[in-house]
Order: C-alpha cells, then sequence, then structure tokens
C-alpha cells in the first residue's frame, strides 16, 4: 500500500484526495494488493475509513470475488476469490472524494466531473458503449472506465449513434457517476490481475516494506510434498540479491541458495538458520506451552489414531498464543516442563507459513499453511498461502518395478492439487487412504473437532481436523474449504 491519502478541507465537506492511475491504482489502493494487506491498511487508518464491509459467498469464497465496501468514502474494491488480490477499485459516489489526475482536479468542492472536462483531461479515447437496459453510457481509456447516466428522454441520441455524449440538445452535459479503475482490459468487468513480478516491480516492494527479507515478502505459488516439506516460489522481479550460500554444505538436502527464486523447507532438516538466512526475521515467534492434542496419544499404539496426535494440534497451537497462559496453580508442572526442551514457531504472517522447530534437535518439525479463508477464526491473521499438494508419482512406463516412485520437478505440473478445492473434492485426487484404512463406515473413525472458544468468542462455529499416516493433516471448515494445512 501507499502513503496515507490526504485530506481536502477547502470546503465544508471533508473529503480523501485521490490520485488516479489508469491501470495502476486510485490513491492509496493499488491493483494486485492482497486483501490481507488492505485490510490492515485500513485498520491502521480508522479515521479515514470509519465504515468498512465486506462481503462474499459463505458457500465458495475462494470461487467468487470478495467486495471491500467503504460506504463511507464511497469506494468499493473488487478481489480476486482464488488469489485474494485487488483487481478492480470503484468510486461509486464521487462526491464523497476528490479525483486528482497529474495535479488536476477531476472532481472536487468546486469541481464538477462533466463528460466535457473528463475528455479534455484524459484526451481523446474510442467512442464508449451505452447500455439502453440501464441507461448509462461507459467511456473507457486503458485501465480506466467512466460511467454516465443519460437521461430517457436522450436515450434515442445515443443507442444507434457512435457520437460521444459531449453535450445533450438542451446545452447540458453528463456528469460522470462511477470510476473504474482496473488492470488489462477494456472493460471492468473482465478486468484481470498483473503479474505478481510486475506489481512488485511497480510498488518497489522488493526494496520497501515493514517486514520480511527482500525479495521474499511475496510468495507466488508454494507446492507441499508431505513428509518431504515445503517449496515456496517467488516472482522473478522479487528475487533477492545474490549472496552465497553459507548454511548447507549440501544443498540438495537442504534451502536454496539466498540468490534463487524458490525456498525449499524440508521436515527433518531445515534449522532456524537456514529460514532466517532465506526469509528473514519471522513476523513471530511463538513457545508451546503446551499440546491440546496430547490426550489422543494414551490411545496405546494403534497406528490408526497417528493423525490425531501427529499434526493437528500444531495448527490450533500456531495460532492460540493469547490462550496459552500458565496459572499460579500450575507452576510445578511449569517448573518441570521447563527442564524439556520446548518446541516453538516461527510465525511468517506475510507468506501464511508457521514453521514448528524441534526444541531439541532445532530441525523442522511440521509446516502449518494458512488459506485465510473468511469465516474462519484465523481470517486475516495470516495472508493467503497460495499452496497446492504434490505426490510423488510412479513411473508410466511397464517397467518391472512398479512400485519405485519417482521425483518430480520443480516446475508447474498437471498433478498439482490446488488448495483452493474442496475438501470432498480434494480427497478424490489424493493418492491414499484416510489414516484409519477402513471401508466400513460403521467402523470408521470420526473426525477431531476443531473448537475455539464459545460462539461469542468465534460465531463462526467449530471445524474438525482430518489427515492421512503419510504426514498430512487438514482442518476442514463446515463449507469443505480447508483453511488449514499441517505437514510433518
Amino acid at each position: 500500500m501507499q502513503e496515507s491519502p490526504k485530506h481536502d478541507d477547502t470546503g465544508t465537506a471533508k473529503r480523501l484526495e485521490l490520485s488516479i492511475s489508469p491501470a495502476s491504482s486510485l490513491g492509496p489502493f493499488r491493483i494486485g494488493t492482497s486483501i490481507w494487506e488492505i485490510i490492515n491498511f485500513l485498520r491502521e487508518r480508522s479515521s479515514f475509513f470509519p465504515q468498512v464491509e465486506l462481503k462474499y459467498s459463505q458457500e465458495d469464497p475462494l470461487g467468487v470475488d470478495f467486495i471491500i465496501d467503504l460506504p463511507q468514502n464511497g469506494l468499493s474494491l473488487r478481489c480476486d476469490g482464488t488469489s485474494q488480490r485487488l483487481r478492480c477499485i470503484e468510486c461509486y459516489d464521487i462526491s464523497k472524494v476528490k479525483l486528482v489526475y497529474q495535479n488536476n482536479d477531476v472532481s472536487s468542492n468546486r469541481t464538477i466531473p462533466t463528460f466535457l472536462l473528463i475528455y479534455k483531461s484524459f484526451g481523446p479515447t474510442y467512442p464508449g458503449e451505452f447500455d439502453s437496459a440501464e441507461s448509462v453510457y461507459t467511456l473507457s481509456y486503458p485501465g480506466l472506465s467512466f460511467t454516465f447516466p443519460i437521461p430517457s428522454r436522450h436515450q434515442e441520441l445515443y443507442s444507434s449513434s457512435t457520437e460521444l455524449p459531449l453535450e445533450f440538445p438542451d446545452g447540458t452535459t453528463p456528469i460522470a457517476s462511477h470510476v473504474f479503475v482496473y488492470n488489462g482490459s477494456q472493460n471492468w468487468r473482465q478486468a484481470t490481475l498483473p503479474p505478481l513480478s510486475k506489481f512488485i516491480g511497480e510498488t518497489n516492494a522488493a526494496a520497501q516494506g515493514r517486514y520480511g527479507k527482500k525479495g521474499r515478502r511475496e510468495v507466488d505459488r508454494v507446492i507441499a510434498e508431505p513428509t518431504v516439506g515445503v517449496t515456496l516460489h517467488f516472482p522473478m522481479g522479487g528475487a533477492a540479491t545474490a549472496t552465497p550460500d553459507t548454511h548447507s554444505e549440501d544443498s540438495s538436502l537442504s534451502n536454496s541458495p539466498s540468490n534463487s527464486t524458490s525456498v525449499r523447507i524440508l521436515l527433518r532438516s531445515t534449522t532456524p538458520q537456514d529460514l532466517l538466512s532465506d526469509l528473514g526475521k519471522p513476523s513471530c515467534i511463538f513457545y508451546k506451552e503446551e499440546d491440546k492434542m496430547r490426550i489422543h496419544s494414551v490411545l496405546g499404539d494403534n497406528p490408526t489414531d497417528k493423525s490425531n496426535r501427529s499434526g493437528g494440534e500444531e495448527e490450533h497451537e500456531a495460532t492460540s498464543d493469547s490462550e496459552n497462559v500458565v496459572s499460579d496453580e500450575n507452576a510445578v508442572d511449569k517448573g518441570i516442563a521447563a527442564a524439556q526442551p520446548t518446541d516453538y514457531f516461527f510465525n511468517y504472517f506475510y507468506l501464511g507459513i508457521d514453521i514448528l522447530f524441534d526444541g531439541g534437535l532445532h530441525v523442522c518439525k511440521k509446516i502449518v499453511l494458512h488459506g485465510n479463508i473468511p469465516c474462519h477464526f484465523d481470517f486475516q491473521r495470516y495472508k493467503r498461502c497460495p499452496f497446492a499438494l504434490r505426490f510423488p508419482q510412479k513411473p508410466s512406463d511397464n517397467s518391472k518395478d512398479e512400485e519405485i516412485l519417482v521425483d518430480v520437478d520443480s516446475g508447474p505440473s498437471s498433478n498439482d492439487i490446488p488448495g483452493t478445492l474442496k475438501i470432498q473434492a480434494l480427497k478424490k485426487r489424493i493418492p491414499w487412504s484416510l489414516s484409519n484404512g477402513v471401508n466400513d463406515e460403521s467402523k470408521k473413525q470420526k473426525p477431531v473437532i476443531l473448537t475455539r472458544g464459545s460462539s461469542e468468542q468465534n460465531p463462526f462455529g467449530s471445524s474438525y481436523l482430518t489427515g492421512y499416516d503419510e504426514g498430512i493433516v487438514m482442518e476442514v471448515m463446515k463449507n469443505g474449504c480447508i483453511p488449514t494445512l499441517v505437514l510433518f
């Protein structure tokens, strides 16, 4: 995000001053910015934006656009549901803001955004489109559109004509009612997102920011491999300055060098020093006080219980630091526990990732990936992690040893399972059986219910955990979405 917007105090009305940059930004809001950053920006400037409304689909929050509505400012921010990035900015009440283009007023207390003024300010363009059903004329420039209501008595003049409505027969001129800023199309309805590398280059995100390492603040995609780890792919525009790889003698078993556009985080291998070198300082370091799922370990050595005690608690522990307060009556137990190594998390909120390190060995123990889905307790705590699952593949030829698994390359694969899928669709593509390995419905183990506080603390209700012995646990919401994935 850019700097705070300015106030225009020249008149009685207090307006925000927003500069128009076609195909790029409107004031502090830039096309391509994540919803996580936008909401944080609005929270920090509540005096400028006193009312914020988030609109989304409860049934399919990742398949339908998010709308961040700012009714006090007459602005609407449309974000892509899958990537959760801003793709269109709409000003639907121009009277509530001051619009400026190249240091010239487009709309203010003293300036009315007439068709003639806009045409003069932005220059000639192709003829617009007239929507007879809505009686609206749309004038478009690359990455910018204005809409003008046409009185019903003048509709016939533009329903079949290519003339610009510079002036009506009665001498009046249309006044703009909406302004749209977007990328990649002549129509704001088909607006697309700019490549992440382009967004970083334009915003200089690789050199500025309050968090993370230079070049490692925006992740393009994350490949999660059960029992192996994750690979974070960063856009080329955000690549860090080349530096020697000093944290490993065997690069095949460790993270990628710092001058690479990808970073590997490997289970039972990556150390805190590796992570600090590759990703920089974490947003937070959290030491575990207790294991809320340890009670499930008393079930014995039954292998069918593995998923319940091997990863699900980490998803809850990584984000419940405010709940882990040890009372005085537990001081003795705490003293005993203090003698034992304490596992700890590296929380990277801006990447949507938590890494759990073993307190004794100081190597990666578990990896938690967050989806930042609305109606979830942790929504907006983490930026969405664009993860996809990847499983080992068998050779396609009919060789004698058909059980040998082969590695896949690090590039995009058609076999990658996107994290945007709902649980039922995702299960069909996972080449394993659930951890209980039982086909009889009556013998299948019930999922672990995860509840975070009362209905007042968590109005969205509970979710449940399901997993596989091969090293993966998933949290599932009532709508089937997967807000959290744990690798162990």
